[in-house]
Parts: C-alpha cells; structure tokens; sequence
C-alpha cells in the first residue's frame, strides 16, 4: 500500500484504511503513521520490520478461528460478481462488519525503499471501504455479494479478490479483530458466456466434527465429474496432505485420517485446510484433539 498519490500503485482507499486505527510507531515522544507496516488480523502492532512478520503471521494463523468462509463467483471479463458465506461457529452473537477489496500480485515498481516486486496490492474496495454490518448468532450463516470490474492495465490473472469479517470493537491496545478471511483468485471464478443460461453451482465447504478426535470428514456438493482437491496445512504452511477426487452431483462426505502424506498421525493443534475446485475455493482450521 503506497501512500503518497504520486506512486504509480496508489490507492486512496487503502490508505484510508490506515486511519481505521491510531497511529503505531513510536517515536521521540510522538505516535507516526509508518510504511511499510504490517497488520495482520486487525492488529496493527506488526512494525516496520520485514524479518518478524513471518513469525507474527504464523503465530496469529494457529489462534482458532470462530468463523468459516467460504468463497465462489461468476466472471465474464471484464466484469463479474463474487459471493462470500460466512458462518459463526462461535457460541456466542458477534456483530461487525464484512469487506471486499480486490488485488493483483506481482507488480514490478521500484518503491523509495527500494523494494521492486510488489503483492497484494490493493486495487479496489468493493464497493468502499465501509463494509457490510452483520449480527450473526450461534451457527447463523450470511451470503454477501459484491460486483466487480477489472480495469484496463490490471492483469486479471493476477488479481485475487479478498474478504473478512472483523469485529467493530476496538480493544485497549487498539486492535479490531478480524475472525476469518477468505480469498479468491478472479481466474478460479466460473467463466460465464455471454449466451450462457445455467446459473454456476456453488458449494459450502465445512469440515466435521470440528474439533475432532480420531478424524475429519469434508462435506459439500459439485456437479458430477468436477476434479477438487483438500490441502491440508501445518501452521507453517507446509502443506502435509492432499485430498483428490470428482464430485459426484450429491452431498458428498470426503474423510481425513488426521495422517500426512507419509502416514503418520497429526499431533494435537491446530491445522489449516484449503478447499478448490473449478468454481469454489474455501479455507478454514480444524482443531485437533
């Protein structure tokens, strides 16, 4: 995010999402607006220090997460509409508010602090940077959709389109926490023709039982013949299993043994999974017992 608008990857909503929390570097007496920062989850305490961010992140990724997310779209380019479900897992009624912002990666510039490859950067709020507010009880889902176009000079196969639901409550140490998150590529979107008349099929993704003891069962419904595949991730991000197979055109039940690819049983903890297909991509924890 390039806050200066003389910077050729600038973003005026982006940088107005920064002062959606106090400034947090400190320095000579006085609290400063930095970049590059990191926050992550709502949290804005990343710093300015590229060699800890890897650490932060990893560590935030293994706190449960009481929402699932689960993302599927439809794009005719250059225009196209993508849906995000959220679900409360929590026992508890959370209340906030749910935003879209659409990227591209891989974008060559070379910035004042010499950085030259740039990610994530941020395109688009769709359609700002207010959000949706939602209340959402114990088990109680939510479908938001949002339109989207992507602009002459944007490289469609390198934008991604990204969601999360984060809590209006700002806490003592000026973090706003965001429960889950979601994201999509706008090339994993179901292409739709212009003459097109069947509506895309689209699925939830949910692991169960979660927490589990003795092993976890995906369920969720594709077309018939559809490939997908469940990635199964440490904290790290190394991925330990992966899941193959066609969808059957019903409710399917697909099991993880809690085994990596070698064989060996998972350790108790917390592990991250990452559901794709033609037309859906979804992510989320499962807890381990």
């Amino acid at each position: 995010m390039h806050i200066d608008n003389a910077y050729p990857l600038y973003s005026a909503e982006a940088r107005a999402r920064m002062y959606f929390y106090p400034p947090p570097y400190y320095y000579g007496g006085t609290w400063y607006y930095a970049t590059p920062w990191l926050w992550y989850d709502g949290d804005p305490h990343g710093s300015y220090d590229y060699s800890n961010w890897q650490t932060r992140i990893v560590n935030e990724m293994n706190r449960p997460a009481p929402f699932t997310c689960t993302m599927w779209g439809t794009y005719t380019p250059p225009n196209g509409v993508v849906y995000a479900k959220f679900r409360n897992d929590s026992t508890a009624t959370v209340t906030g508010r749910i935003r879209f912002v659409l990227t591209e990666d891989s974008l060559y510039y070379a910035g004042p602090n010499g950085d030259v490859w740039h990610n994530h950067v941020a395109r688009d709020y769709l359609p700002d940077t207010s959000g949706t507010p939602v209340t959402l009880a114990p088990g109680e889902s939510v479908i938001v959709s949002r339109n989207f176009t992507i602009q002459s000079g944007w490289n469609a196969n390198k934008c991604e389109i990204v969601t999360w639901i984060q809590s209006n409550t700002m806490l003592p140490d000026s973090t706003k926490d965001i429960w889950q998150g979601g994201m999509i590529k706008v090339s994993q979107l179901t292409y739709i023709q212009e003459n097109a008349s069947q509506k895309p099929v689209h699925t939830e993704i949910r692991p169960i039982p979660n927490p589990c003891v003795n092993h976890a069962e995906f369920s969720f419904t594709l077309d018939k013949g559809e490939l997908y595949r469940i990635l199964i991730f440490d904290v790290s991000g190394r991925c330990i299993r992966e899941i193959k197979g066609y969808g059957t055109g019903e409710n399917q039940l697909v099991k993880w043994d809690l085994k990596t690819e070698t064989g060996n049983r998972v350790s108790s903890g917390v592990y991250l999974y990452r559901f794709e297909s033609k037309g859906t991509k979804a992510s989320g924890k499962i807890v381990i017992r």
